[in-house]
């Protein structure tokens, strides 16, 4: 059973590497799903959330530096710094659940709601990736790929 399904309709950025990168997201989410569902939640929900947070960092920062490589920040700067807004509550809330986790509170389903419900409106959002993905497209010739 999964907690959030991936759809390239709905989630895809056309970007590849952020494609997997959210893919794999979506698959930390679903192993925490799946593991209370067999009442192993609470066991492995410290385990996924430091996870969590070293992964966000990775692929936050991978996805600002983008921004700023292809433009995205100079030429929509109000939006590429509402992103790192985004970014930075994401991380702070996930540190947060991580605490609560640590000090004994049960936060299964809270970390499960929150991280499927930002996750699915920042990657769908049009205002969110979906916006770097699109002024990619746009001037992907003029990107310089590293």
């Amino acid at each position: 059973m999964t907690l959030i399904e991936w759809n390239d309709d709905k989630y895809s950025t056309n970007i590849d590497r952020f494609d997997e990168q959210h893919q794999n997201l979506f698959e930390l989410l679903n192993d925490l799903y799946d593991a209370m569902e067999q009442g192993k939640g609470e066991e492995e929900v410290g385990d996924a959330l430091r996870e969590l947070e070293e992964y966000t960092e990775y692929h936050f920062g991978d996805e600002e530096e983008f921004m700023k490589d292809c433009g995205y920040a100079h030429d929509c700067s109000e939006c590429f710094h509402s992103h790192q807004d985004m970014h930075e509550e994401f991380a702070a809330t996930v540190s947060e659940f991580r605490e609560k986790h640590e000090n004994g509170e049960f936060i299964t389903m809270d970390v499960l709601e929150f991280a499927r419900d930002w996750l699915d409106g920042h990657i769908a959002g049009d205002e969110q990736d979906q916006s770097y993905g699109e002024y990619f497209a746009e001037d992907v010739e003029d990107y310089e790929f590293e």
